[in-house]
C-alpha cells in the first residue's frame, strides 16, 4: 500500500513549476473579466494576497484575464517564476480590482449580469491548486467552451501541494460559508440563472454548500441555481447520496464527468480506504434513485485523467458540439455517426453515458 501511494504521489507531483499571476496592461488579446470570491488569506512569506492561509472574511475581487492568441484548444500555458511572460502564449492579467465592500462588488456584478442575460457560471477549483492556477483554468474553460454569461470564480484556500491533501480537505469544509455567501451575493446582484462547475475536491465543497443552503431554507438562492456540473468529483459515493437526499430536488441538469482511469482519484481512494470515489465509479447503480447524468470520459484520458474536460482537445471539441452531445445524452444515437460512439445506460432516473472517440479530432 505504501509503495502504491508513493508511486501515485510521484506521478501526480511531476516537476512543473507552479503558476503565478503575471500582469500585462496591454496584452495582445482582449481580456475577459472574471469576478472572484475567495477565502484565501495573505501569503505571509511573499506578502501577496490569495495565499493558502484560511481567511474568515470573503474577499471580493475582479481579474481581467487575457487568453493568449497563439495556443491550441486544451492548452494552458502560464507564467512561471523566473521566466518573462510571453503575451502570445501565456495567460496574463490585464488588470484587477479588490472591492472594499460587498455592495461595491454587487454593483459591478449587477452591471455585468445585465449585459449578459443575468446568467452566471461559477467555477470552484479542486485540490492542489493555487490562486493563479484556478483563475487561469477558468479563463481557459471560458475560451475553449465559449462560455456565455458572467464568469465567477470561487477560490478556496488549497495549499497547492500534492502532500497537502489533508489540509485541502479541511479547507474545503472551512470554505463552505464563504461559498454560500458568494452565491447569495450573486442572487442579490441580479443573477437569475447560476450554473456551478466544480472540479475534484471543489465538487465536495459545492455539494456541502448546496446542502447547507437547503438546510437554511434559502429557497430564493437555490431557485437561481439552474445547473450543476461536477468534474472528477472527489467525493465518497455514500456521502454524495446523503448530500443529494438532504438537498432534495437537485438542480437540473446535474451532470457528473467521470473517468475510471483517474490516477488522482485512485490515490484518493487509497488514502480513504474506499474502492472508488464518485469521479471514478464504474456503475450508476448506487445512484439509481437520483436524477443525475454520469458521463464517462476515460477513453479521452489525458495526463493523469483528472481533468479530461479541460485537457483533452478531442473531448472539448465533442462537448462544444452541443447538438450532437444532446442526442447522446438523450439516447438518440445515430448508427452512422463518425463523430463518436456513445453507450447510454439508464437505471431509473440516473443515466450513464460512456463516450468513446472513433477518430482523432484535431485541435
Amino acid at each position: 500500500m505504501r509503495k502504491i501511494v508513493l508511486a501515485l504521489l510521484i506521478a501526480l507531483a511531476g516537476c512543473a513549476p507552479r503558476a503565478e499571476i503575471a500582469y500585462a496592461p496591454d496584452p495582445t488579446a482582449p481580456a475577459r473579466p472574471i469576478f472572484v470570491g475567495s477565502t484565501r488569506g495573505q501569503d505571509l512569506q511573499s506578502g501577496q494576497d490569495f495565499g493558502f492561509a484560511r481567511s474568515p472574511t470573503l474577499t471580493l475581487a475582479r481579474f481581467d484575464v487575457a487568453v493568449p492568441p497563439e495556443r491550441r484548444i486544451g492548452e494552458l500555458q502560464v507564467s512561471e517564476a523566473g521566466r518573462k511572460p510571453d503575451p502570445k502564449r501565456d495567460f496574463l492579467v490585464a488588470g484587477s480590482k479588490i472591492y472594499p465592500t460587498p455592495a461595491t462588488f454587487r454593483t459591478d456584478l449587477h452591471r455585468a449580469l445585465a449585459q449578459n442575460g443575468n446568467e452566471a457560471i461559477v467555477f470552484v477549483h479542486g485540490y492542489n491548486t493555487n490562486f493563479a492556477e484556478g483563475l487561469y483554468r477558468f479563463a481557459q474553460l471560458g475560451a475553449d467552451f465559449d462560455l456565455p454569461g458572467v464568469l465567477v470564480h470561487y477560490s478556496w484556500p488549497s495549499r497547492g501541494q500534492v502532500m497537502g491533501y489533508a489540509y485541502d480537505h479541511d479547507s474545503a469544509l472551512f470554505a463552505r460559508d464563504g461559498f454560500e455567501t458568494l452565491l447569495r451575493d450573486l442572487r442579490l446582484a441580479g443573477a437569475r440563472h447560476i450554473v456551478i462547475v466544480a472540479h475534484s475536491m471543489g465538487a465536495a465543497l459545492s455539494m456541502e454548500t448546496l446542502r447547507q443552503v437547503a438546510i437554511s431554507r434559502d429557497t430564493e438562492t437555490m431557485a437561481r441555481i439552474s445547473g450543476v456540473v461536477l468534474i472528477s468529483p472527489d467525493i465518497d459515493v455514500d456521502v454524495f447520496r446523503a448530500e443529494a437526499k438532504r438537498i432534495g430536488r437537485l438542480p437540473q441538469p446535474f451532470i457528473i464527468f467521470t473517468s475510471q482511469k483517474d490516477k488522482a482519484l485512485l490515490l484518493s481512494s487509497r488514502l480513504s480506504g474506499e474502492r472508488a470515489r464518485l469521479g471514478n465509479m464504474t456503475s450508476v447503480d448506487r445512484l439509481a434513485d437520483l436524477k443525475v447524468t454520469v458521463v464517462e470520459t476515460g477513453a479521452f484520458n489525458t495526463r493523469e485523467g483528472h481533468f479530461n474536460i479541460g485537457n483533452s482537445p478531442a473531448l472539448i471539441q465533442l462537448l462544444r458540439s452541443s447538438s450532437r452531445l444532446a442526442k447522446i445524452l438523450e439516447g438518440a444515437q445515430s448508427a452512422n455517426s463518425t463523430f463518436l460512439a456513445g453507450v447510454v445506460m439508464t437505471v431509473q432516473d440516473a443515466k450513464q453515458v460512456i463516450l468513446t472517440p472513433v477518430e482523432a479530432i484535431g485541435g
